[in-house]
């Protein structure tokens, strides 16, 4: 090219200084882990004490306890909703809870009497009953909804515009 020039590179815009940034923080993305767990467990709160329906929107079947005394299914006494935990790492999330009936709740099963005697014990509304095995419907409280994903959306970009400095979502150019 002849006449006159002006060259632009990386560096001037400093879009090397922004990838950075990114690329330094993204080395342990242990906070936006524990954000994204928050938004989880409040979602699986919510499904627990409020929605009683799945991540994908799918309602749970009522459980005869909830039938019988009108109450949500698995919120009797509260203890599932309130041990949810997570545990964030640099490149994960882990969102569980550690009762030993959670599992069952969240992927169902079928529990079959291990003696001929058959599994024995009271219904909700009082009756007593004994049975070959018994079958609990899969009710998902743990995933993620579409609600959930917009959520974690913003949090990850609210996370990486601080990582810039606000410059990201803000539109900031140097003058």
């Amino acid at each position: 090219m002849t006449g006159v020039q002006f060259r632009v590179d990386f560096q001037d815009l400093g879009i090397a200084e922004g990838f950075a940034s990114i690329a330094d923080g993204a080395e342990d993305l242990t906070d936006l882990m524990d954000m994204i767990g928050s938004v989880l467990i409040n979602g699986a709160i919510d499904r627990i004490s409020s929605t009683n329906v799945a991540p994908d929107g799918v309602p749970w079947p009522v459980s005869l306890r909830a039938k019988e005394d009108g109450g949500k299914t698995l919120h009797d006494s509260g203890l599932l909703m309130r041990s949810i935990t997570s545990e964030a790492a640099p490149r994960e999330v882990v969102v569980g809870s550690n009762l030993i009936y959670a599992g069952v709740h969240q992927t169902g099963a079928t529990i079959t009497a291990k003696t001929a005697k058959g599994l024995s014990f009271t219904l909700a509304n009082g009756e007593s009953v004994v049975v070959g095995s018994v079958t609990i419907p899969a009710r998902p409280y743990l995933g993620i909804s579409e609600a959930e994903k917009a959520t974690i959306q913003d949090v990850a970009v609210v996370f990486f515009d601080d990582l810039l400095g606000g410059r990201a979502q803000h539109g900031q150019r140097g003058g």
